[in-house]
């Protein structure tokens, strides 16, 4: 494997960056259009029962089409029905404590700032997306109705239509996603996984056959590197599949995201390769053909051998082939789970419902107790200016609590952009210039769905922009869907866009102003802390009975599995941060990516020696490969927490220790070669996953010590 340090090229300046950002993440992809035109027909369909049925309260309803899963109909199905469910149980809460602490102001306001609490923790830990958007929205909706003075009768009748609405948005959304599958079933992951592997290995075939790529290839290639794999990783964060399958694919994601990143500064900094290299480069284009075909056949074995080269007058060329030759270990039947190993990968029954540091990670009650604070402060200036039509800025700060992109800039420009276009820019700006010439449902549709679309297309960007698309939407709707005919007030208009500023604004106040952290920081901190969790999980070896503490082992792999989320979260926020220290956090960020993307296939490639060391019989082990792999296992825990402390320390001091750990390849060579005794087919399996874990935490050792994380030279 090629040992030199790599860095992709990237504006320097914010300025710089973000036109070309905007560009290349609004361009059409493959598949995009069919995502939004599902979206606006959900949301278009949504919105005709609502005003044909004067149902009030439409907005939950129309904003479905935006939240519920879409990877593909099952999912859609599961999401649907969590929503339908959770929309019946937030509106039997609501009024149950209405009826209790509604009618006294002190209990009124206690009550109210006890179901924000509840909204934000659900947010927060529940596992399932759709029920938590679900019940987040429909409780702040409801809460909004209560506080008006009316009878008791008709806040029960205005709660009932908020579930009505909700509950048509996710049957619509259900339906349409069925007739598109009956029509032409997809898979976003799978697809979108394959268009990328098929834009690099079509300029892998023009690097062998030195002929000219298409514009279309170079284009998408350089579309794929900015836009990245966030989309793949928000369908997968959704998805109801099993851990092991949403492991595997979150590996493959990772690699391929960073294959195409390699790729497309190959493809920019090298018209042709010299000749020499040519034939690497149709040996990387048939590896990849062969990925695309196990990825398409659902994962069935990918037996490709294939070693990557160094090459030092073409390094990002080493660096694609490293990535790639990491991608058939994810197809390995040798990678695969026994069913005993499922006490490990399965959902325990406990902690079904919530993630399971649910109610021990101090970050969760962070962050529940800031969106609380941001959504009371909201309630409290509405209530005391007595302004209802701000109650708005409290379903802006939950639905800002949907999202999980990175640091504060770029939160408040997606915030921000969102409001203005869709509160301000389309939703005035219809009622000005186009509303008044109006005067049918069929004209005020046409609106509605040109609007959407344009919400829709944004929303169908990474993750780094998609919430200014579910924003801009919000706005309109709150503006133009709250009642079930046409907003002519440009008052009320004003106060609600209003209203989605102000909760915005305290959104930033509580969140970034009273606890900031760049995102550069937050990404090194938490890739440092996942590599400790890591290192655990490689020296545990409880006895195969201790069910305790085999699920302790299951709960830290769930936690660096949602830590690797993390990462990327943050590493997508960087490059909206500015100030004199981008250029470094660039380059930290692009270091981070690359290894994260090794990780994961160490991650992937653990668990069967995990399996092997918990479950294997005694008799299939022998004395000489349990030496062996406790030994390599202990060699590599400590490898993992020497890199956590050398990433820490670079995060406080900005200084690296240049101190390189033993080779764990020569290591592990060393003890092959003092063992005098053979081993089982399976353990010789075993012992070359283990070598190419090995490989792996070598190069990142390697990496790590001889340059500064921040350098940028």
């Amino acid at each position: 494997m090629a040992t030199a340090s790599v860095r992709i090229p990237h504006a320097a300046r914010f300025t710089t960056f973000f036109p070309d950002f905007l560009r290349k993440e609004l361009a059409p992809y493959p598949g995009r259009g069919t995502i939004v035109a599902r979206t606006v027909i959900a949301a278009t369909l949504t919105m005709i029962l609502i005003v044909t049925f004067r149902i009030p309260g439409g907005v939950i309803g129309a904003i479905c089409a935006f939240v519920l899963s879409r990877e593909d109909l099952a999912a859609t199905a599961k999401s649907a029905l969590g929503f339908l469910a959770a929309v019946v149980v937030g509106g039997l809460f609501i009024p149950i404590g209405a009826r209790m602490f509604a009618s006294v102001p002190i209990t009124h306001f206690l009550w109210e700032a006890a179901s924000l609490f509840l909204v934000f923790f659900l947010l927060r830990t529940m596992r399932n997306y759709a029920v938590a958007v679900a019940l987040a929205l429909v409780t702040v909706n409801i809460l909004s109705i209560w506080y008006l003075p009316g009878p008791p009768g008709r806040n029960v009748e205005l709660t009932l239509w908020q579930v009505a609405a909700g509950s048509i948005g996710a049957l619509v959304t259900f339906s349409v996603e069925a007739v598109f599958h009956a029509f032409s079933p997809r898979n976003e992951i799978v697809e979108g996984l394959d268009s990328r592997l098929q834009a690099i290995q079509e300029r892998m075939e023009c690097y062998a056959s030195e002929t000219r790529p298409a514009t279309t290839t170079s284009s998408l290639l350089g579309q794929y590197a900015i836009v990245g794999v966030g989309a793949l990783r928000r369908h997968l964060a959704r998805s109801n599949d099993d851990p092991l399958h949403r492991i595997r694919m979150s590996t493959l994601v990772s690699l391929a995201g960073r294959s195409v990143d390699f790729a497309a500064a190959l493809s920019n900094s090298v018209p042709s390769l010299p000749v020499d290299l040519r034939p690497r480069a149709a040996r990387l284009a048939r590896t990849i053909a062969d990925i695309r075909h196990c990825l398409q056949t659902k994962g069935q074995p990918c037996e490709t051998e294939f070693e990557p080269e160094p090459s030092p007058g073409t390094p990002l060329l080493s660096e694609l082939e490293s990535m790639v030759s990491l991608m058939p270990s994810v197809f390995s039947s040798r990678a695969a789970v026994d069913p005993e190993m499922e006490i490990l990968e399965s959902e325990s029954a406990p902690s079904g419902i919530f993630v399971d540091d649910a109610f021990s990670n101090p970050e969760h009650l962070r962050y529940i107790l800031s969106g609380t604070s941001a959504a009371m402060l909201c309630y409290i200036l509405y209530v005391s200016l007595d302004w209802p039509s701000l109650s708005t800025s409290v379903t802006t700060c939950v639905l800002t609590g949907l999202t999980n992109i990175g640091a504060s800039r770029q939160k408040q420009i997606l915030r921000v952009g969102g409001a203005v276009l869709g509160g301000f820019v389309c939703g005035l700006g219809a009622q000005i210039f186009i509303l008044p010439y109006i005067d049918s449902i069929t004209g005020f549709t046409v609106l509605f769905a040109s609007v959407t679309a344009i919400a829709a297309w944004i929303g169908s960007s990474s993750s780094r922009l998609s919430y200014a698309g579910v924003q801009m939407a919000l706005a309109f709707y709150l503006v133009h869907l709250t009642e079930f005919s046409f907003q002519t007030s440009l008052t009320v208009a004003r106060d609600r866009t209003i209203g989605v500023l102000l909760g915005t604004f305290m959104m930033w106040l509580v969140f970034e102003r009273l606890y900031p952290r760049t995102a550069a920081d937050e990404m090194i901190r938490i890739f440092a802390r996942n590599l400790r969790v890591m290192s655990e999980i490689t020296s545990a070896s409880p006895e195969h009975t201790d069910t305790a503490r085999i699920l302790k082992i299951r709960r830290r792999r769930d936690q660096v599995y949602r830590l690797f989320g993390e990462v990327n979260a943050q590493s997508d926020a960087v490059p909206f941060e500015t100030g004199p220290a981008r250029a470094g956090d660039m380059a930290a960020r692009d270091r981070i990516r690359r290894w994260q993307a090794s990780l994961r296939t160490f991650y992937l490639l653990e668990a069967p020696l995990l399996q092997f060391r918990l479950f294997g019989a005694g008799h299939d082990k022998s004395e000489a490969f349990i030496r062996i792999e406790d030994e390599f296992r202990a060699a590599s825990a400590r490898s993992l927490v020497h890199i956590a402390g050398n990433i820490e320390k670079q995060l406080e001091t900005k200084q690296h220790d240049t101190d390189c750990p033993p080779s764990l390849v020569q290591l592990l060579e060393n003890l092959k070669d003092a063992s005098d005794s053979g081993f089982s087919e399976r353990e010789n399996a075993l012992l070359a996953m283990s070598r190419t874990i090995a490989v792996l935490l070598d190069r990142f050792q390697s990496e790590v010590t001889s340059r500064s994380i921040y350098a940028t030279d």
